[in-house]
Order: C-alpha cells, then sequence, then structure tokens
C-alpha cells in the first residue's frame, strides 16, 4: 500500500488584477507559497511516500524567477518526492520555464525532490506506478491520455498505477462550460483495470468525477464560490493498493476566507440584518476575508448614504470587497418634504418636484440615478441651510 498527498492548481504568481490595493495583492500572492509549508509539514505528521501536483504549479510558463525561487525553496522543505507535470498555464512547450537552464539549476540546489514530468511514460515512485499526462502546449490537440490506450498493463512495474492528468471531462464540461478547458480528458476511453487512481487538476473546487477519479481543488482558494457546493482550500490524502478501492480523505489547507453573500434589501432596516450577516462572518478578522457582496432592492436617501459609508468601513477589513449593487434609490416622503415645503423658495421646490418624478423613471435607468444624486445633493445643501 501507498499514501500520498493529491493537489493541484497552486498557480504561484497568480496576479490578482482585479485587487486594487497593491499590498493585498501581495498578501494574496504570499498565501500561495505559504501553504506550500503547511504541506510540508502535514506530508510529515502523515509519513507520507509522495505528493502528486496535477498541474499548474505556476500560474503561466514564465513565471517571475523570485517566486519561482520562493516556491522551489519551499517545495525543497516536503520530505518526500514531488511528482509535478505542467498544465495549461505552465505548460511544457518550448521555451517554457520548465527547460530553463537556471530554473534545473536552482530546482538541483534547493528542490531535489522535485520531478517534473515532460514525458508520457510511467513512471515509478515509492512502490507505485505514475501514469503521467503533462501539457506540452495550453490547449492540447487530442486527449491528453491517449497515450493511456495503448499500454500493456502486463508490462508495467508492480504496485497501484496512478493516472495524473489535467484538464476536463467530459460531463464535466458539459455542466460548467465556463470552467472547463480545451483540455477534454475521455476517462471513460482508459483501458479497463489500467488504474487504480486518477488524480487530476484544472477545476479549482473538490470533486469527485468517478469511483476512482478526483479533482483536489486547490490548497488555497483564489475565486468566488459559484454554487453552494463548491469548495476549495483541501488537498485529498489517499491511501492505494494495487487494484483495489482508493480511500480519500479531505485535509483543509486554506488560510483564507472568500465569502458570498447575496441579500434583497426592502427597506433600510433591511441594513441592519445585512451588517449583522456580514459581522457573523467576519467575527473579529480583519485582513483574512474576501466578500462578494450582491444587493438588489431599494433605499432612501439616507439609506443609500449609509449603505455607501458602511462599505468604506467594511472594504478596510477585507482584502477585496467585489460589489454587484442593482439597488434603486427612492427618495421617502418624510426625505422630500422639507425641501418641497419651502414658501420663500419656489423654485428649489419646483426643482425637487421634478427631480422626484424623474427618480421614478423606469425607462431610463441613468436620468433616474442623476436625478437621485441631485437629490441628495439637495438634501444635503438643506441640511447645512439649517
Amino acid at each position: 500500500m501507498v499514501r500520498f498527498l493529491h493537489t493541484a492548481d497552486w498557480q504561484i504568481g497568480k496576479p490578482y488584477a482585479r485587487v486594487v490595493d497593491p499590498d493585498h495583492r501581495a498578501r494574496l500572492k504570499q498565501v500561495r507559497i505559504a501553504v506550500i509549508q503547511r504541506l510540508a509539514v502535514l506530508v510529515q505528521q502523515q509519513q507520507l511516500d509522495f505528493v502528486l501536483v496535477a498541474g499548474d504549479l505556476f500560474d503561466s510558463p514564465a513565471p517571475a524567477r523570485s517566486e519561482v525561487a520562493q516556491a522551489l525553496s519551499a517545495i525543497g522543505q516536503i520530505p518526500s518526492p514531488v511528482l509535478v507535470i505542467p498544465g495549461n498555464h505552465d505548460h511544457g512547450g518550448p521555451g517554457s520555464l520548465w527547460h530553463q537552464g537556471w530554473f534545473q539549476e536552482l530546482s538541483a540546489d534547493v528542490a531535489p525532490n522535485l520531478q517534473i514530468l515532460l514525458e508520457r511514460q510511467p513512471v515509478a515512485v515509492a512502490g507505485a506506478v505514475v501514469l503521467p499526462c503533462p501539457l506540452m502546449r495550453q490547449a492540447a490537440v487530442d486527449d491528453p491520455l491517449s497515450w493511456l490506450q495503448q499500454l500493456n498493463s502486463s508490462d508495467l512495474p508492480g504496485g497501484p498505477r496512478i493516472v495524473l492528468a489535467h484538464g476536463s471531462v467530459q460531463s464535466f464540461a458539459a455542466v460548467d462550460a465556463q470552467e472547463a478547458s480545451s483540455n477534454q480528458l475521455s476517462l471513460e476511453q482508459l483501458p479497463q483495470g489500467l488504474c487504480d487512481y486518477i488524480a487530476l487538476g484544472d477545476w479549482h473546487g473538490l470533486k469527485q468525477v468517478g469511483t476512482n477519479a478526483w479533482y483536489s481543488g486547490c490548497p488555497e482558494q483564489d475565486r468566488f464560490p459559484r454554487s453552494s457546493d463548491y469548495a476549495s482550500s483541501q488537498v485529498l490524502l489517499v491511501e492505494l493498493e494495487l487494484g483495489g478501492s482508493p480511500s480519500v480523505s479531505i485535509e483543509p489547507t486554506g488560510s483564507l476566507q472568500w465569502h458570498h453573500i447575496s441579500m434583497r434589501l426592502q427597506a433600510d432596516a433591511d441594513l441592519e440584518l445585512l451588517e449583522r450577516q456580514v459581522q457573523q462572518r467576519l467575527g473579529q478578522r480583519s485582513g483574512e476575508d474576501l466578500l462578494l457582496l450582491e444587493l438588489d432592492g431599494q433605499l432612501s436617501l439616507t439609506g443609500a448614504a449609509r449603505l455607501e459609508a458602511w462599505l468604506t468601513s467594511l472594504s478596510s477589513r477585507l482584502l477585496r470587497l467585489k460589489q454587484r449593487l442593482r439597488l434603486r434609490t427612492l427618495p421617502s416622503d418624510a426625505e422630500l418634504a422639507p425641501l418641497l415645503d419651502r414658501p420663500g423658495d419656489p423654485l428649489f421646490a419646483r426643482v425637487v418636484s421634478s427631480l422626484k418624478q424623474q427618480s421614478l423613471q423606469h425607462d431610463n435607468a441613468e436620468q433616474s440615478r442623476l436625478a437621485v444624486l441631485a437629490l441628495r445633493e439637495l438634501q444635503l445643501l438643506s441640511s447645512q441651510e439649517i
């Protein structure tokens, strides 16, 4: 029996271009190095035989040298062989990182336990046989698994057999076209009984796609969840023997928390419910969370101003606040009454009355929005006069 760690999609060097704050970008990039150090501890504690990385160790085929050096130093601390195939982000084509002399020299110096599998041929490791399916270009023309169809299992060394591949299985691609890559994997075409476990990468969430086939997801989550059953920030611990069913356990490894909150605001009072829900998610933490906030409904002028101020304060606690706001601001009668009841300034009242009508227009969203902004400014001006 062998015991190993299945992981994928580390994507070291991911730029996080949509994160505005440069310090936050640096923090998000650094946690992807730190998680490797936690994997080293896990491998040591569990006394695992080896580690399999199913593609996309790096975010590009030409990452920054400083990021490569940090990653290799962390990998060198893992007390077992680490076997890696190129994925679509860090493919193994000519000129890519894996062929660079400086990379090979640095790897030999600081991570002698690292093996980059660029050939489609069986590799023996710690009593097991790894069948690597590296991507040699970003989008493979043929099925990366196709070479396995020609294998004669009787010619393979003894021990459990593990396919290591990166891409989208056919059934999975059909249900999640947004995530599916062009590197289609036909698991159903594999010869019967050829392999005991299929270690997959490319999908960034945890997913079992066959009796012995798994996507491990990322060890450190890197995107907001797209569904309620999306799971990331983990690796898989696998126990395996030749001809047996794999025993797979999930080990959480992430340090950051990604949240998705969606709410419909019917009135200003709902803001208190929103604030409580966010507070329950964040607790006392700052600088460790990312939040996708989706809001629709309507607020008064006062409510809209309160929401804006609260979001500004909230963003200071988050590594990223992504907003999808589909809110209408509708001035309440109580808010408009002081602006309309100005007998000494009838022109002001007429302007407010006109803006009120424009704010209610459903067929011209931009004009309605500008009218609300104007009403907010007039309300502020009126309050300053008092």
